[in-house]
């Protein structure tokens, strides 16, 4: 009689401490899943932050941009005919 006592409150320990595992399994998986939202979030923002800074450095890298900073800036300016002079290479 004892005997089977103390199998049943084995198995109810067992029982409970399983269920508790369960649990706590399922909260974690939770957890994990929400972190992983919030990354896959993140990672979305990104994208497009580095879409728009390749738009941006297109942008920036234009021709007629470059060609404007070469004058403004550097005070250069395009060659004309007649002071182009071309060189043979041997």
């Amino acid at each position: 009689m004892l005997g089977r006592f103390v199998l049943v409150l084995v198995l109810i320990a067992a029982n409970v401490f399983t269920g508790v595992g369960i649990v706590y399994s399922k909260h974690s998986l939770r957890k994990e899943f929400i972190e992983l939202q919030k990354l896959q979030n993140q990672f979305d923002e990104l994208q497009v932050e580095w879409g728009r800074l390749q738009l941006e450095q297109s942008t920036w890298l234009t021709h007629y941009r470059v060609e404007k900073l070469a004058r403004e800036e550097l005070g250069m300016s395009q060659v004309h005919k007649e002071r182009l002079v071309l060189l043979e290479s041997r």
